[in-house]
């Protein structure tokens, strides 16, 4: 019994272990089909949508946060968006990586944000 438990609690205490910090946060998403991850002041997240698709979901995250699309591109393979949030640079990037499948990078601000950055993702997800 006693032996159960001590395992239990180092099973508790790896696991707290291997989430914790700052190296990386991964969350199941609930947007598209895809796994959030935050490293490095960088939050990612795979959607499952063509590039073309999530770059205008992205647009429109952008407008319906009242950020300022300062700067906007796409290409074939990636996309990429600058915005302004007040006093706070945003960077959007896009890249394609199947015909179903876009990875979006967002950085808020230059040493990143977590919340801002998912709220972010979060907006983009409700765009499609």
């Amino acid at each position: 019994m006693l032996k159960n438990r001590i395992l239990a609690l180092c099973l508790a205490f790896s696991m707290c272990i291997a989430v914790s910090g700052c190296a990386a946060v991964v969350l199941g998403g609930a947007a598209a089909g895809g796994t959030y991850v935050y490293i490095t002041g960088q939050a990612k997240q795979k959607f499952n949508a063509d590039l073309g698709s999530t770059y205008k979901a992205a647009l429109k995250a952008c407008q319906d946060l009242n950020l300022t699309v300062k700067e906007n591109k796409k290409r074939l393979s990636d996309a990429s968006i600058k915005a302004l949030d007040v006093d706070k640079d945003v960077f959007i990037d896009l890249t394609y990586v199947s015909t179903k499948v876009t990875e979006v990078t967002v950085r808020y601000g230059i040493l990143g944000d977590e919340d801002a950055s998912r709220r972010i993702l979060s907006a983009i997800n409700k765009n499609f």
